[in-house]
C-alpha cells in the first residue's frame, strides 16, 4: 500500500510548559508519514522544503523511508516553519517563515493507493485540492485535514481562526474536523448536527474531535470513542497521527469502526508516551493494544 500525502514539511520550535524549547520536525508529512510507516504503507510527498532545510533532517527522513527529494525543493522560499507555545490543552502558534505553494503538477503520476492532504498554512490551492480528488488514488480514498484553510496570520506572524470557511468537499471520502473546524464548515453548527451536515455534503466518513472524544459518522451510525485525561507534555501532531492512522487502518481493512478504534489508539498511544515532536509517534504494539481496548469500550448509535 502506498499512501500520498500532501502538506508542507514544517520545522517547529516547541515551547513548553516548563518553559524549556525544543526544535522538531513536524507537518503532516513528519506526523502521518511516520504514523503510515508504522501500518505498512510506503509513503509519497507533495511537498515543499526551502534550501535553508537541513541536510540531517533528510537523512533522518529517509532512515525512516519518507523521501524528500531535490525537486521538493524551493530554492526562492525558506522551510515553513512555525513556534508553537502549549499551556494544557491550548496552543498558539505563530508562523515564522513559510515556503512555496504545491502545484497541481506535483499530484500527477503519483501511483498512490489513498491521498491525505492536510495544509498547514495556504500551501494546498482549491485547484490543488481538486486534482488530489480527482486522482483519488487507486482505492478512491481521500482524506481531508482542513487545519491549514483555517488558518489566517496577522503581520506579527501569529496565527488565528477563520470563522467562517466555504470549501469543496465533493470527492472527500473523509474529514477530520475539531470544534472550530465544524463550526466554520457548516455555519456555526457543531456535535452531531454539524456532522451531519457534512455527511450531507458528500462526506462518507466524518470524524469530529472534542477535547478528549473522538467521534465518527458513517452512513446512519454515530460512533464514540472517550479518552482519559492524559498530562501530555506536548500535543503537536496529534491530529495528524489520528489522520493517518484512520486512513490507513480503512484502506487496509475497510472497517469504520476498527479505523476509528486505530485512530482513538494511536493518538493515546502517542499522549501517553510522554514525548516531545515526532518521538512521540507511537509503534505499532502500542496502536494495537489501545485499538483493541477501544474496540471493547466503543459507544455507538443508530441514527434511523
Amino acid at each position: 500500500m502506498r499512501i500520498g500525502i500532501a502538506s508542507h514539511v514544517v520545522l517547529d520550535t516547541i515551547r513548553k510548559n516548563d518553559g524549556s524549547s525544543i526544535d522538531s520536525l513536524g507537518g503532516p508529512p513528519c506526523y502521518c508519514g511516520l504514523t503510515s510507516r508504522r501500518f505498512g504503507f510506503e509513503v509519497a510527498l507533495a511537498t515543499r522544503i526551502g534550501s535553508d532545510f537541513p541536510s540531517q533532517m533528510v537523512d533522518l527522513l529517509r532512515q525512516n523511508k519518507i523521501f524528500v527529494k531535490e525537486n521538493h525543493r524551493d530554492h526562492q522560499n525558506p522551510t515553513t516553519r512555525f513556534s508553537i507555545s502549549t499551556q494544557q490543552d491550548t496552543r498558539m502558534l505563530s508562523l515564522t517563515s513559510k515556503c512555496g505553494p504545491l502545484a497541481a503538477e506535483d499530484i500527477e503520476k503519483m501511483n498512490v493507493d489513498c491521498w491525505l492532504a492536510s495544509p498547514v498554512v495556504d500551501e494546498i490551492s482549491t485547484e490543488v485540492l481538486a486534482a488530489i480528488k480527482e486522482d483519488g488514488g487507486t482505492r478512491h480514498f481521500c482524506m481531508l485535514d482542513p487545519q491549514g484553510y483555517m488558518r489566517s496570520i496577522d503581520s506579527n506572524g501569529v496565527v488565528t481562526l477563520k470563522d467562517r470557511l466555504n470549501l469543496d468537499l465533493s470527492g472527500v471520502r473523509a474529514i477530520k474536523v475539531d470544534e472550530d473546524e465544524m463550526r466554520a464548515l457548516t455555519g456555526g453548527l457543531g456535535g452531531l448536527e454539524g456532522m451531519k451536515v457534512l455527511q450531507s455534503r458528500g462526506v462518507e466518513f466524518v470524524v469530529s474531535t472534542v477535547h478528549r472524544e473522538i467521534h465518527l459518522l458513517h452512513e446512519e451510525t454515530h460512533y464514540w470513542a472517550k479518552m482519559k485525561e492524559i498530562d501530555a507534555p506536548d500535543s503537536t501532531g496529534a491530529g495528524d497521527i489520528l489522520c493517518a492512522a484512520f486512513c490507513c487502518s480503512f484502506v487496509k481493512e475497510k472497517d469504520p469502526l476498527w479505523a476509528l478504534c486505530f485512530g482513538a489508539g494511536a493518538v493515546r498511544a502517542a499522549l501517553e508516551s510522554g514525548q516531545n515532536g515526532l518521538d512521540k509517534v507511537p509503534s505499532m504494539g502500542r496502536i494495537e493494544e489501545n485499538a483493541s481496548y477501544f474496540y471493547n469500550t466503543i459507544g455507538f448509535k443508530q441514527l434511523s
